[in-house]
């Protein structure tokens, strides 16, 4: 150490010194701080190897030399405080954020802390601390290495100053930092010596009498207490230790420490005693976890398509970026890596947004402040993209613009997104507005949200103000069938909101605020969550009046068809067959003497008087198509078309016919008058089929809620000013003696469709064939 030797620091060296005096050497190396003595005058007597490194100085040129010179810029900060602590013994040691200036002429930002010590109230000196602030990341361990290193090139010294005024100095050195001492004896485990520090920082406003290692463990968070265990475990074998662990304090606050230290052995190398030094590093770990987190979020903005950060130097109006950036404005890369005018990035955005951007860039640079602009860019492939830009102003003492940083994220795919979003929903409240249908939406808790124009008539008025479904029982109602008061629990509203789907409408008849009574039909579905929790309620109006009033007199009309009908069938069946039997009669009577044109004549008559009974039958059974009926169910049309073809079989052998099929669906519906509806199709196809022999398909779609079922042949078609007469009553198109027939069947067609709520329609070419096609709900 001839070159950087330290005859302030003697005292640490002396080959003879007591082991108190090794104690203290042990800590002094593993104390990361800077560490300096001063004399009356202010001058350093004693320095440690870590200001030595921080200044650039040897040794020899820092003692003997003023602290104002070497560590204090201002010239008179740390004299001030001093000189404060000497007159006021009382108070807290201050600590200073100082510039120091290097021996290389670089200036290096420092925490320095400094306690006076006097003897009978006479001023002899001052110890402190000196940190770098930029350094403070850096553990204890780098230090000690550092202060073993420089131990170990020197030469021994001689004590310069009484060793027990050097500990006392010590001490108060200690209680100037942020370290806290401490002994274990291993034999009992116990610590009879610690610095004030080190219960402070364990939350003991006052030292504690007692501490052991066990007391240490009981502190440790217990998920670190195995780990702190093993350290010390590990410890008998390299003699010594450093570890980071959480602690909960005395008054519950959980923190971290660092923890170092080193153990001494007897003269038969057994460990006798422990020295270590504690440090409170919480905000440390805080800060190491806040630059992680900063590293995680922007790793994630990189992904989430993070464009890069920006730096403008407002003076002399430089925008500093990188290659992406200004790939992203269309700017040359190499150009914006130097800086380029802002000008250039503003004239790239989008003139829509432009002026806006700019009005919010110079409130910036105004008030200082922060800086965020949502707007669109064209690229440098002339591409236009959505970007955020955020930022801050920096700005000197008097408030004068210095810098202004800040980031640009592309976020193009989520604006698109969120357009789309904004789109659908002003489409969805179009539709909503426009639907033919009355709606009314309900949130899951009751609350009315929305009601259409649609509803709003329906209801005679703006009667939708309501909060909640609960003020359903102001609204006026009975069940149109039964003309029963429709409770408030039986409302469609109040089924959807308990998780029903009302698929089969309630019908209801309503006193409407406008005065007119009105039959509604209403269907209601539930909106659920990914919980199955009902959040929306949808229910839908629609005012049947006119079609009641219609299927009123209709079923008024059918009536009054089924009496005519009964009177029709009762009154003319009788005469039939009175004509019939005397027909007969005399034709077995006087048979012999009847002439040919005689017995023809007979023919033609009860001929004559099946067919009228055959009409009367068919018009009763088409008067008796909603009457007579049976209630709709699920009906198999396969199996419906396997009856009737086993009904047909006697004419499908005659006629030669070949009926093929697809698999057909479940319908809802009255399965005898489906039966008579395939009945009075394939018979319709075979009667029509030509010369050859029929070749008939029936086949199935689905269509929305129904089922489109078609019955196709290759016959002799129906021509196109004929086709609209087909499903007519007593309608011929052919004369009985090329084709029998009542003239009925494709009418009672036709009515057992439209029971069934479906259509039934023609298609046809002369010569070409002819598909009847009718639609029936789908089950």
């Amino acid at each position: 150490m001839s070159e950087r030797s330290a005859p302030g620091m003697a005292f640490w060296e002396d080959a003879a010194e007591d082991e108190a005096h090794q104690r203290y050497r042990t800590l002094l190396r593993t104390i990361g701080d800077g560490i300096f003595q001063l004399d009356v005058e202010g001058r350093f007597v004693a320095v440690n190897d870590v200001i030595a490194e921080l200044t650039g100085y040897a040794y020899d040129e820092l003692l003997g030399e003023g602290i104002a010179d070497v560590l204090d810029t201002d010239g008179s900060a740390i004299e001030r405080e001093i000189e404060r602590l000497r007159t006021n013994p009382a108070e807290q040691s201050g600590l200073l954020e100082v510039p120091v200036r290097t021996a290389d002429e670089n200036l290096v930002l420092c925490e320095i802390r400094v306690n006076p010590f006097d003897e009978d109230e006479s001023l002899r000196g001052a110890v402190g601390t000196v940190r770098e602030i930029s350094r403070r990341d850096r553990t204890e361990l780098d230090w000690r290495k550092q202060h073993r290193e420089f131990e170990y090139e020197g030469e021994s010294y001689e004590i310069t100053r009484d060793l027990q005024e050097s500990e006392e100095r010590l001490r108060l050195a200690l209680q100037a930092g942020e370290l806290g001492m401490w002994e274990l004896d291993l034999q009992t485990r116990e610590s009879p010596v610690r610095s004030p520090q080190h219960d402070r920082i364990f939350g003991y406003e006052q030292p504690r009498e007692e501490w052991s290692f066990e007391i240490f463990l009981e502190h440790v968070h217990p998920e670190d207490r195995e780990f702190v265990e093993h350290s010390f475990e590990e410890a008998f074998e390299t003699g010594t230790w450093e570890f980071d662990c959480r602690i909960t304090r005395a008054d519950e606050e959980q923190r971290w420490i660092a923890a170092q230290g080193e153990f001494y052995y007897d003269t038969d190398g057994e460990p006798v005693r422990a020295i270590g030094v504690v440090q409170d590093v919480t905000e440390q770990k805080e800060n190491e976890k806040y630059l992680e987190d900063a590293k995680s979020r922007l790793e994630a903005a990189t992904e989430a398509g993070a464009v890069g950060t920006w730096e403008w130097h407002v003076p002399d109006d430089r925008i500093v970026v990188g290659a992406s950036f200004a790939d992203q404005f269309g700017i040359d890369p190499d150009a914006a890596r130097e800086g380029v005018p802002l000008e250039q990035f503003v004239s790239s955005i989008h003139e829509a947004d432009r002026e806006r951007v700019r009005e919010k860039i110079e409130t910036a640079v105004e008030t200082c402040g922060e800086y965020e602009a949502e707007y669109r860019v064209r690229n440098a492939d002339d591409e236009l993209r959505w970007v955020v830009a955020r930022g801050h102003v920096e700005c000197d003492e008097n408030g004068n613009p210095l810098t202004f940083p800040g980031t640009l994220t592309d976020i193009t795919d989520r604006k698109r997104a969120e357009l789309e979003a904004e789109n659908q929903s002003r489409q969805l409240e179009t539709l909503f507005q426009v639907l033919p249908v009355g709606a009314v939406v309900a949130d899951g808790d009751g609350t009315l949200l929305k009601a259409n124009d649609v509803a709003e008539e329906i209801w005679g008025g703006d009667v939708f103000d309501a909060e909640s479904v609960e003020e359903y029982d102001k609204y006026s109602a009975v069940w149109a069938d039964t003309g029963e008061p429709v409770d408030p629990e039986e409302w469609t509203m109040a089924q959807v909101l308990r998780g029903e789907s009302v698929t089969d409408p309630n019908v209801y008849e309503i006193h409407a605020f406008d005065g007119e009574r009105r039959i509604i039909m209403e269907h209601g579905k539930p909106v659920r969550n990914a919980a199955g929790d009902v959040i929306r309620a949808i229910v839908t109006l629609t005012d049947i009046t006119e079609r009641k009033t219609y299927e009123q007199r209709l079923e008024e009309s059918n009536e009054r068809l089924e009496q005519f009908a009964y009177a029709a069938s009762h009154d003319l069946q009788e005469p039939l067959r009175m004509i019939t039997s005397y027909l007969e009669l005399l034709e077995r009577r006087y048979g012999d003497d009847l002439d040919e044109d005689a017995e023809e004549f007979i023919g033609f008559a009860v001929a004559g008087a099946d067919r009228m009974r055959e009409m009367i039958d068919g018009l009763l059974d088409y008067a008796r198509v909603d009457t007579k009926g049976e209630p709709f169910e699920p009906v198999d049309l396969d199996g419906v078309l396997d009856e009737t073809l086993d009904t047909l079989r006697m004419k499908i052998d005659e006629s030669g016919a070949e009926i093929a099929a697809e698999s057909l669906p479940r319908v809802r519906g009255d399965e005898t008058q489906l039966r008579q509806l395939f009945q009075n199709l394939l018979s319709n196809a075979m009667e029509y089929s030509g010369d050859g022999a029929p070749r008939i398909r029936v086949e199935a779609e689905r269509v929305g809620e129904t089922w489109a079922v078609a019955v196709r042949d290759e016959g002799i078609g129906i021509d196109a000013d004929e086709q609209d007469r087909v499903f007519d009553v007593f309608e011929r198109l052919h004369g009985r003696e090329e084709h029998p027939g009542t003239g009925i069947g494709l009418a009672l067609c036709e009515r057992i469709v439209e029971r069934h709520g479906g259509e039934i329609r023609v298609e046809s070419e002369p010569g070409e064939g002819t598909t009847f096609t009718f639609t029936l709900p789908a089950v």
